[in-house]
């Protein structure tokens, strides 16, 4: 198995290096032309995780109308994660969006600005943007990799004031993370009902899933049979697990999960460690690079009542971070665009032209 996985990374390494060369790979339907662009490149970050996902990436910007009209004009960035359940090009999940804020910009709804769609898509359907032995360093990925390409690429505004991380559900706590924790890198950072900013709401759904539960002995049974149409929250904990209790000394699937024992409920090493990375246990640890941001956005709908959202809310009013929060009347995925387009906006409010 072994020779496999190095044979497997050896041919991925020469695939990376064609693909280096043609850094510009475009979609053949690709709407906006070259105003979306998607660039391929190997991370080095993502090599050698144990799963054996492919280190050669992919993430699509989107330019401003404007951008090749003003050729000395200079833009704000924004970095939008995607949410769960992509086992693979996850960054496309935005393109449509991508489509539609280009027409806000065209009108002058919005006002101009970079969107990086980045990939943080697992064979187990998603990253959370965590490192981990297991799937891959995707905290590093996103923040050292990611963020310096586009700036050596495109016309940004390459400092922290005008440089953003934000989106929606896994991708909105992706966002909150990396933004309280590299504040010398965004300064902006957007969760459209961050999925979830306190995980103790989500203990007894995960419990639920896992208890008596038959572990997939392959990553294809897993695959297979432990899908996100079927079984969403089951499918969902074994994406945390990999991001957040990985186990090297574990094959095939090299992590641990919670609530295996009924006995161990209610001091679970592996909660803990789900627990320890919550957004909300964070801030405590984070809260002076919080006070820095200048502006956390963050919203989530009425009917949603597993999110922590108010939790994470009240950590910020106890820890004196500012922030601005909506309540829109729905659920997780009602009026996503408009949502997107008002978080950008709000954004925007921070930026001056360059």
């Amino acid at each position: 198995m072994r020779v496999n996985l190095c044979l497997t990374l050896a041919v991925l390494l020469i695939v990376s290096a064609v693909l280096q060369q043609r850094a510009f790979a475009q979609h053949g339907s690709n709407p906006l032309g070259r105003n979306l662009q998607f660039v391929q490149f190997t991370s080095k970050a993502l090599t050698g995780n144990l799963i054996g996902d492919s280190p050669v990436r992919e993430f699509a910007v989107l330019l401003p109308p404007s951008y090749y009209r003003n050729q000395q004009t200079r833009f704000p960035a924004v970095y939008v994660l995607h949410g769960l359940g992509k086992r693979i090009d996850g960054h496309m999940q935005n393109v449509p969006m991508f489509v539609e804020m280009f027409d806000a910009m065209r009108q002058k709804k919005l006002k101009e600005m970079i969107l990086v769609s980045v990939d943080g898509s697992t064979i187990f359907g998603g990253s959370y943007y965590a490192n981990s032995p297991t799937i891959g360093n995707f905290e590093e990925y996103v923040v050292q990799e990611i963020v310096s390409r586009v700036d050596s690429l495109y016309r940004t505004q390459p400092s922290r004031e005008s440089r953003a991380v934000a989106s929606f559900s896994m991708g909105g706590y992706g966002a909150i993370k990396l933004g309280m924790k590299h504040s010398d890198i965004f300064s902006q950072v957007g969760s459209l009902s961050g999925s979830p900013l306190s995980i103790r709401y989500r203990k007894t759904i995960y419990r639920s899933a896992l208890l008596n539960h038959r572990k997939p002995t392959s990553v294809k049974e897993l695959v297979d049979e432990i899908t996100y149409e079927s079984n969403w929250s089951l499918a969902a904990a074994y994406a945390k697990a990999a991001a957040f209790s990985p186990n090297p000394k574990k094959p095939p699937l090299y992590l641990d999960l919670p609530f295996e024992k009924a006995s161990r409920d209610e001091d679970d090493p592996v909660w803990q460690r789900w627990w320890d990375d919550d957004p909300l246990a964070l801030v405590a640890r984070y809260f002076k690079n919080l006070r820095t941001l200048s502006l956390i956005y963050i919203d989530h709908g009425d009917d949603e009542t597993t999110l922590g959202t108010e939790d994470f809310i009240r950590e910020l009013v106890r820890y004196g971070v500012g922030y601005t929060y909506s309540i829109f009347r729905g659920d997780h995925v009602d009026n996503l665009n408009l949502r997107f387009l008002r978080m950008f906006r709000a954004l925007a409010l921070a930026w001056t032209p360059e």
